[in-house]
């Protein structure tokens, strides 16, 4: 049984009636319909994937949003903080989940990338940024924030990042409650360099697996109680979840 959520972020969620905490590990293959990675809630193997920033030995512009299944070289980095904008070019910076419908409760969501380096490594050092969106639309237009009260969500660094040892970069926000409806979640990924490298090679690669100490990326929500779409007097009405201090309630709409 896969300890991650245990190990890296405690169990602290809400217990909310009807409603449960949702893990989401990165994977691959590209999302359907978009050029996002795919968020799953089954633990995939422990592998290193292809997506990733080579980090090179410079810090005049740190900052640079992820392309799935590319490892991007130094011109992408730019000295503008990131993500700084919805996801782009149908969601390349992002990895994704659903459709699904349900409501979230408010909570806090943890997030957390795991990297090693690959060509070379050894004194390196980053963080993870991301932004957390919901769009009806597979591609991620139009994005909804959902972080858009907690702002960009900044982990914990990585330091002297080597080639035979992953670290996580975790962070974590206090997220309100909000409904989905057959929406998709998008987590937007983006690195930042806190120190350079020794080499132009030096690289960060992003690690899958189960999300404990070392391995594996993805996201721990807060609690979440599907709702479905049904039929009621002709006409479809949803079943939605009421969030009250913090307990779960069911409305017909």
């Amino acid at each position: 049984m896969p300890l991650g959520p245990l190990l890296l972020f405690g169990n602290q969620q809400a217990s909310n009636p009807g409603a449960s905490v949702l893990t989401f590990y990165c994977n691959d293959p590209i999302a359907s319909g978009s050029n996002a990675g795919t968020l799953q809630q089954t633990v995939p193997p422990a592998s290193t994937s292809t997506t990733g920033w080579t980090v090179g030995t410079q810090l005049a512009s740190p900052y640079a949003c992820q392309v799935y299944n590319t490892e991007i070289g130094g011109a992408q980095f730019t000295a503008t903080p990131k993500p700084d904008v919805p996801p782009v070019n149908s969601a390349e910076d992002s990895w994704r989940f659903g459709p699904s419908t349900g409501t979230f409760s408010l909570g806090t969501w943890y997030s957390s990338i795991s990297v090693i380096a690959v060509t070379s490594g050894g004194d390196q050092d980053g963080r993870l940024r991301a932004r957390l969106w919901r769009s009806p639309n597979p591609t991620g237009t139009p994005a909804t924030e959902i972080t858009a009260s907690s702002g960009v969500m900044v982990g914990t660094t990585v330091t002297n990042l080597s080639t035979t040892v992953a670290q996580s970069s975790s962070a974590s926000a206090r997220i309100a409650a909000f409904f989905i409806s057959n929406e998709y979640i998008f987590y937007q990924v983006a690195w930042e360099i806190t120190g350079v490298g020794g080499a132009a090679d030096r690289d960060v690669l992003v690690r899958y697996g189960s999300m404990g100490a070392t391995d594996g990326s993805g996201l721990v929500t807060a609690a979440f109680a599907t709702a479905t779409l049904s039929p009621k007097g002709g006409a479809a009405y949803f079943k939605r979840r009421r969030m009250t201090d913090e307990l779960c309630y069911a409305d017909d709409l």
